[in-house]
C-alpha cells in the first residue's frame, strides 16, 4: 500500500466525518449559542460555508496543492489557540455515545494528515506541483 493511497484514504475519512458531523448536528455543530437561538438560518448558513471551506481545503490537499497545505496548518494553529480560550458550550440534546470516541480518532487522523503532508514521500508530491 503506497503512502499516497494511505494519505488520500485519511483525507476521505476526515471529509466523511466532517460532513456527518454537520449533517447530524454532532460535535461542534451541536453547541448552543445565543446567535444560533436568535438567528438559526444565519447560523446554518455560516456552518454550511465553514464546511464548504474545509472541504475545499481538503480537496486541495487531495490534489497536493501547496496553498491547501498552508491553509490547513494555519487553520489547525488557529483552532488550537481558540480551544484554549473557548468556554464550555451546552447542547440541547446529547449526541450518540460513539461521537466522542470517533472525534478523538479524528484528532489522530488530522495529525496523521498533517505529519504525512510534511514527510516524504507525500511531501515530494506537494513540492512537484506548480503553483
Amino acid at each position: 500500500m503506497s503512502a499516497t493511497l494511505v494519505y488520500r484514504s485519511l483525507i476521505a475519512i476526515r471529509v466523511c466525518w466532517i460532513f456527518a458531523e454537520w449533517l447530524f448536528g454532532w460535535g461542534m455543530y451541536s453547541h448552543v449559542s445565543l446567535f444560533k437561538l436568535t438567528h438559526p438560518y444565519a447560523a446554518l448558513t455560516g456552518d454550511a460555508i465553514e464546511v464548504a471551506f474545509l472541504l475545499a481545503v481538503l480537496t486541495g490537499m487531495w490534489f497536493f496543492q501547496r496553498w491547501a497545505r498552508l491553509i490547513f496548518v494555519v487553520l489547525l494553529a488557529v483552532g488550537m489557540l481558540i480551544s484554549l480560550f473557548r468556554v464550555h458550550h451546552y447542547s440541547l440534546s446529547s449526541p450518540p455515545s460513539f461521537v466522542a470516541s470517533v472525534g478523538a480518532l479524528m484528532l489522530f487522523i488530522t495529525g496523521a494528515i498533517l505529519a504525512m503532508s510534511f514527510l516524504p514521500p507525500v511531501r515530494d508530491w506537494f513540492a512537484s506541483k506548480e503553483a
